[in-house]
């Protein structure tokens, strides 16, 4: 008679794509704080090409109808040129969403234009005062000893 070795259990199969994903996701909507992946993919659409340069959608904050979105924008300027298209936008976005989802709309000013957003060139009087505060930074970090 021949003895037999115990045999492992069976391996358990890979996790589904779903959840190995699902941490991955998590993490980069914790990062880039975006609730929902299809309205920012869509935000040039839903927002129109002027308000989508401003701004980029955040989080959508609050339970159940009534919600409030927040969008980053660079600057005052770009906060006040979102606030005066606000109630076009939110009618846009509660098309898109469903009626009455997005209620309020709350401005963050990140100091850095929103992602995608390309630089404009500096011309003419914006070349020399970019020179100038260039020069004032520079004078500030020598006296300050470079802190």
């Amino acid at each position: 008679m021949t003895a037999y070795k115990p045999t492992r259990a069976a391996r358990s199969g890979p996790p589904s794509i779903a959840r190995a994903s699902a941490a991955i996701f998590r993490d980069l909507a914790k990062r880039t704080k975006y609730v929902d992946p299809v309205l920012a993919e869509r935000w040039p659409q839903l927002a129109g090409e002027k308000l989508a340069g401003l701004c980029r959608p955040g989080r959508l904050t609050g339970r159940g109808p009534g919600r409030t979105l927040e969008l980053y924008v660079a600057n005052g300027a770009a906060a006040s040129a979102v606030e005066m298209e606000r109630d076009g936008l939110i009618s846009r976005l509660n098309s898109y969403l469903g009626p009455g989802a997005v209620a309020r709309i709350s401005l963050i000013q990140t100091g850095r234009p929103p992602a995608g957003t390309e630089k404009l060139e500096a011309s003419g009087a914006d070349a020399e005062l970019g020179a100038a505060l260039a020069s004032f930074r520079a004078a500030v970090s020598r006296r300050s000893g470079g802190k």
